[in-house]
């Protein structure tokens, strides 16, 4: 009956794994999503696979291919979940200190023969290397999927995880307390343990189920920033802008924060397309979009606004702060070149900018520094100009002019 139930299960086990590795292949080769990611989860269900196979061969009797080489086949199997999430966030790989607990776990192992006598030991050490590197590998995809997904939903999302390796301490405790119990809840003696069976059929499933939910996670994350990015210079778009714009100068109106606006626009691009080609032009505008990235803060959101023109918000900036930056960025635009088939490309920008007033709506914000951009390209380009001079005297001219009316009056 033991016997029977011991094939049912490997079947059953088998099944799950292969199906689970054939679809991480799948996204892996034909679909293309995160390959180095889904080739690492496909490579963990064949080594679970492997692993419980060898599990079924146990016996008394000493032998390194049933016990050593199987346990750290699932060890192995584990280091691959934590390599595929880290592949899949763009997180640091920890090759190296994975590496070295799976070798300080494998010199642990070899310290006794592998064999019944010594299962206790042998099944501690493997336990609680694999809860470090489950737990371990629930701590990464948190602090990945926070990025993209409220805290309580990130948290949600790697309960399993962190299930599990608090079930293989508990494992490794229970033992060290109780080491009679080995039979009931290990697979040190073949697998005629129903509890065991199920758990590593649970523990399959709910792996592949968070390593599924986490790729999708990513991808969705991905799709929306790709509808929020512009293609060529990995900027924001104009999609994206009326979020932001909102969110500052919400902060505006509530605590005062002040905000500018910039508008930046590529002086003679039509030139450089005509002359030197689309691609020349492609090129400029990757690298003017660099530098415009590089020479700001993190807090600042630079939008592709148009073909040729760009769109800085600065939070927290007022109109000095604001002459000071587009200032700043008009030198690195001078100083820098654009090398193309041999030829240096030298670039200008014609800036203009516009600062948060309380009787200004976001998009008469918009307008202004627009306008202003289109002041500096009509006093000769590669100049720095602000609408707000013009309004302060449109607002002193209508003050005026109220109190003639009232005297008037």
């Amino acid at each position: 009956m033991e016997h029977n139930q011991s094939i049912i299960f490997v079947q059953f086990f088998s099944l799950i794994a292969v199906s689970c590795a054939i679809a991480w292949t799948l996204l892996a080769c034909l679909l293309r999503i995160a390959p180095k990611a889904s080739w690492c989860f496909a490579a963990t269900n064949i080594c679970t696979l492997i692993g419980i196979m060898l599990y079924t061969q146990r016996t008394e009797a000493i032998n390194y291919l049933y016990w050593f080489v199987a346990d750290m086949t699932i060890l192995v199997g584990f280091a691959l979940v934590r390599w595929g999430s880290q592949h899949l966030f763009k997180q640091p790989l920890s090759y190296r200190f994975d590496l070295i607990l799976l070798a300080t776990t494998a010199l642990l192992m070899l310290l006794v023969p592998p064999s019944l006598t010594y299962a206790v030991y042998l099944v501690i050490v493997m336990s609680i290397t694999a809860a470090t590197f489950i737990t371990l590998s629930g701590i990464d995809n948190f602090r990945a999927v926070k990025k993209h997904l409220p805290l309580h939903y990130a948290a949600l999302i790697n309960v399993p995880f962190f299930t599990i390796g608090l079930l293989f301490i508990i494992r490794a405790v229970v033992l060290l307390l109780f080491p009679d119990e080995l039979a009931n809840i290990s697979a040190a003696d073949k697998l005629n343990s129903s509890l065991v069976m199920w758990s590593y059929i649970i523990l399959l499933l709910l792996t592949n189920l968070v390593l599924f939910g986490n790729a999708l996670t990513r991808l969705v994350y991905k799709v929306a920033r790709l509808a929020n990015k512009d293609q060529l210079t990995g900027l924001w778009n104009r999609h994206s802008l009326l979020n932001k714009l909102e969110e500052v100068d919400a902060l505006w109106l509530r605590n005062g924060l002040a905000y500018s606006l910039m508008v930046l626009d590529l002086d003679y691009f039509k030139r450089i397309n005509d002359t030197y080609g689309h691609l020349a032009g492609d090129m400029v505008l990757k690298n003017t979009a660099d530098i415009l990235q590089k020479s700001l803060r993190k807090i600042d959101f630079v939008c592709r606004y148009g073909g040729e023109e760009f769109l800085i918000i600065l939070p927290l900036t007022n109109k000095k702060e604001a002459q000071i930056v587009a200032e700043k960025v008009q030198q690195k635009i001078n100083e820098n070149t654009v090398l193309w088939q041999k030829t240096h490309i030298n670039t200008t920008l014609s800036i203009g900018y516009a600062t948060c007033k309380t009787h200004l709506s976001i998009e008469q914000l918009l307008q202004l520094a627009d306008d202003a951009m289109y002041l500096a390209k009509s006093k000769g380009r590669n100049t720095i100009c602000s609408m707000d001079a013009m309004e302060d005297s449109m607002d002193s001219m209508e003050e005026s002019n109220a109190a003639i009316i009232t005297e008037q009056s």
